[in-house]
């Protein structure tokens, strides 16, 4: 039986963006906002209710960490709360922010480095695949949740996933299986999945991905859910503007090996910076690459 996924009623992913969001704009703000102060107590109670000491932050959300030892939130309400942070003055709280301004973007220049690492080092097993097989069936889809877990659920799954496939029947056939785990303002936590096989070992694409999808909708006891990027109505989208790059794809056909290395290497785009705010180590992986 699955453990309850949200051991809190707050969204942990919806609310650490808040928090990023609100300490940049207050950072750059050249007067107080009008919902400072309640928006930062309000923040920080939240904050109370999903912190996870034994987690890793970003150094932003890190700022919120270092007050939760400051005041002893198990007796403020949100007036109290309010009251007390007003014990400072605004500029007094951007300085405290500014104090991170460096280390946060220090943060996003490695987090493109390492997509960086991550896109070439896709590039190149595809390439190797492509002179390797006439012909690869490459598989697309996309993992959420309908009820947004913490971080630590996420890494669960995801694993039990990953386990799932390999020791599936689709396990003995795969060349490639590419995943990359992000944290979007919409979406919350998400997955995007790829999978490559010899073509004449395996057809059939959308029944695939949707098996994948059934995998993950039994392994988070449906609170998870998945879109198969083989829809028709999907790939029409990409057929008009001539771009398809999943599906079957034949290695001789320059636009269409092409077409798959740009589709696959948008599971580790930098430019996206939709980057984790919190793990459940500094070493848990975000990007990973299981081959044959």
């Amino acid at each position: 039986m699955r453990l309850n996924v949200s051991h809190h009623e707050i969204n942990e992913s919806a609310l650490l963006i808040k928090i990023e969001r609100f300490v940049l704009s207050s950072l750059d703000a050249t007067r107080q906002p009008r919902s400072f102060y309640e928006d930062f107590s309000n923040y920080l109670l939240d904050f109370h209710q999903v912190y996870n000491p034994d987690f890793s932050y970003s150094c932003l959300i890190t700022l919120f960490c270092s007050l939760l030892y400051d005041y002893d939130l198990e007796r403020e309400s949100s007036t109290s709360l309010y009251h007390r942070l007003n014990q400072r003055s605004f500029r007094e709280w951007q300085n405290y922010f500014n104090q991170v301004r460096a280390d946060h973007f220090n943060e996003l220049s490695q987090h493109r480095y390492n997509e960086s690492l991550n896109t070439d080092k896709l590039d190149n097993r595809l390439r190797e695949l492509l002179s390797s097989y006439s012909a690869l069936l490459v598989v697309r889809l996309d993992l959420s949740y309908v009820v947004n877990p913490d971080i630590e659920q996420v890494d669960a799954d995801l694993e039990k996933l990953r386990r799932k496939i390999s020791r599936s029947s689709y396990g003995d056939d795969l060349l490639l299986l590419v995943w990359a785990l992000e944290q979007g303002e919409r979406k919350g936590y998400h997955c995007h999945v790829a999978l490559v096989f010899d073509e004449r070992k395996r057809i059939g694409a959308w029944s695939i991905a949707k098996a994948i999808g059934k995998f993950w909708e039994s392994i988070t006891d449906g609170d998870g859910s998945y879109f198969n990027c083989h829809d028709p109505r999907y790939l029409k989208q990409y057929e008009k503007q001539g771009n398809i790059g999943i599906g079957v794809v034949f290695s001789n056909l320059h636009h269409q090996a092409k077409n798959m290395r740009s589709t696959l290497s948008y599971l580790a785009q930098p430019e996206k910076l939709q980057y984790l705010r919190v793990k459940t180590s500094s070493k848990m992986r975000t990007f990973g690459m299981s081959q044959r």
